[in-house]
């Protein structure tokens, strides 16, 4: 007999397959020696001020998203991949360009390499082109850090080995999308496929390369109510730090397309998280972990409509705070102006979870204006 755990589960995959539909079979046919995006931002490089150098490669995209278990529910990244095949060559192209159009910048600079996936799944990005792109980076004697992507099962001691191999005298992270440190969260609300013990392992072995780890950690999964997306977002970010990652990133849920949180949140069923959730969550985090543990956040769409926000008045202040505290570590940053929309942010917490128990047609709190 299947637990209540294993038929959640099975719903959720079903559900965020359905969701995704055809769209990994209809993306479009993107020139496949340009990358899919590329940006350079204010970023912590090592410790300190500096600039970061963000390439997403257009691959094939997330091996978990393109399997019959519909990838994460929150995530349409896959559609910034290509439908068309690449090969080692057109990626390397993909970040040489990216490179080239990121122009002059002063050190400490900071490259990370996305693929909507895993750069270390040699599926998705071939050894060769693996090693000719890390190769770029070590010749280039701006960049301190270097950040990568992967899930968990291709961290491996022989892929960090070939990392460092060419790395040796980088600071080197992997960025893993541990999201929640419930495996009932991540499991099911998520559909991450992976656990904490999974999690626990990656940061272990990297740590035999000295090489960090970048825990990516999601504010508000589906199906959560906003004081415990907070209480779960915090317990996880206090456990990262106890496994011994170097890096906290928050990323509040922002609605993405063909996804499952799309559908949730089309029905009335979700709203992204507001700003004030991930200032507290910062500023209460920042108290609880050591200060070698870096917290930062960047938050997508913040203040729009299918990102996290306020009111609308307060979101371009309060962004900038988030932001600040990012560089900093200043909880300073984090004591913006006070908005009149923190009181119905504040009864939200207090009694959304007593709304639900009521049902969609009386609910007490009125989150129509943020909708």
């Amino acid at each position: 007999m299947q637990s209540l755990y294993d038929v959640l589960s099975g719903i959720v995959r079903r559900s965020s397959l359905e969701a995704r539909g055809t769209s990994v079979h209809t993306r479009r046919r993107r020139d496949p020696t340009r990358p899919a995006a590329t940006w350079v931002a204010d970023a912590r490089v090592a410790g300190r001020p500096g600039k970061a150098i963000a390439v997403v490669l257009a691959t094939q995209g997330c091996s978990h998203a393109r399997s019959e278990d519909g990838g994460c529910t929150m995530c349409s990244y896959l559609l910034d991949g290509t439908s068309a095949p690449v090969t080692s060559d057109d990626l390397v192209l993909q970040f040489r360009s990216a490179m080239q159009s990121a122009g002059d910048l002063s050190p400490p600079v900071a490259v990370k390499v996305y693929t909507s996936g895993s750069f270390l799944d040699p599926c998705e990005v071939p050894l060769e082109a693996r090693e000719r792109i890390l190769q770029l980076i070590a010749s280039d004697d701006r960049v301190e850090e270097v950040v990568l992507e992967s899930r968990p099962e291709f961290v491996t001691g022989e892929a960090l080995s070939g990392v460092r191999s060419v790395l040796d005298h980088h600071s080197v992270q992997v960025g893993v999308g541990l999201e929640s440190s419930s495996d009932p969260v991540r499991m099911v609300a998520v559909n991450k496929g992976f656990t904490t013990d999974q999690f626990r392992a990656t940061v272990e072995v990297a740590a035999e390369y000295e090489v960090g780890v970048r825990a990516y950690v999601l504010l508000k999964p589906p199906f959560l109510t906003e004081r415990d997306a907070l209480v779960d977002a915090l317990e996880t970010i206090v456990a990262a730090a106890d496994m011994g990652v170097r890096t906290v990133s928050v990323n509040p849920v922002n609605i993405q397309r063909n996804t499952l949180v799309e559908r949730l949140w089309r029905r009335g069923l979700y709203a992204p998280p507001w700003l004030w959730t991930l200032v507290e969550l910062l500023r209460t985090a920042r108290g609880q972990v050591a200060p070698a543990v870096e917290i930062v956040s960047d938050p997508v769409a913040a203040g729009k409509r299918r990102g996290p926000h306020n009111c609308g008045l307060c979101d371009p202040r309060v962004t900038r705070g988030i932001r600040a505290f990012s560089l900093s570590q200043d909880v300073r940053h984090l004591h913006v102006p006070v908005c009149s929309c923190i009181n119905q942010w504040r009864y939200l917490l207090v009694h959304e979870d007593m709304s639900l128990l009521v049902g969609d047609g009386d609910r007490l709190v009125d989150t129509g204006s943020r909708a």
